[in-house]
This record gives C-alpha cells, sequence and structure tokens, in this order.
C-alpha cells in the first residue's frame, strides 16, 4: 500500500485468492469513496493522467 496525503487518501493493490489466474485491481480510496479498476486499465489511465500533469508544470501552472 502506499499512503498519500491525508487529503489526497489511499492506493493499493488487491487480487482474489484462487485456484486459477485472477485480475489485480488498482483500488483508490478517498474519504467514504473508493473505486477500484483492473491494473492493465487503470496503467493507460494513469499514462494519461501523467501527460496532462506534466503538460500542466510545463505551463508554469503548477508543479510537486
Amino acid at each position: 500500500m502506499i499512503a498519500l496525503s491525508p487529503q489526497a487518501g489511499e492506493a493499493f493493490l488487491t487480487q482474489a485468492v484462487a485456484p486459477w489466474p485472477c485480475d489485480t485491481y488498482l483500488r483508490i480510496r478517498h474519504g467514504d469513496t473508493e473505486i477500484a479498476m483492473a491494473a492493465q486499465d487503470a496503467s493507460q489511465v494513469l499514462s494519461a493522467l501523467r501527460l496532462l500533469t506534466t503538460e500542466a508544470e510545463a505551463d508554469g501552472g503548477w508543479s510537486w
């Protein structure tokens, strides 16, 4: 599990325990809200978010 700042919540990976292969899921929790998606789908979403944040940094909008 990766702990983020309290304002950001937390993100972690989960996988069912079964005798057959199971998908790994990325789960993101913020307050009472939790979302989950297959890690293979999350990879595409995270790549798109990284591109957007890189553009925002380059435009001087904000930085980490």
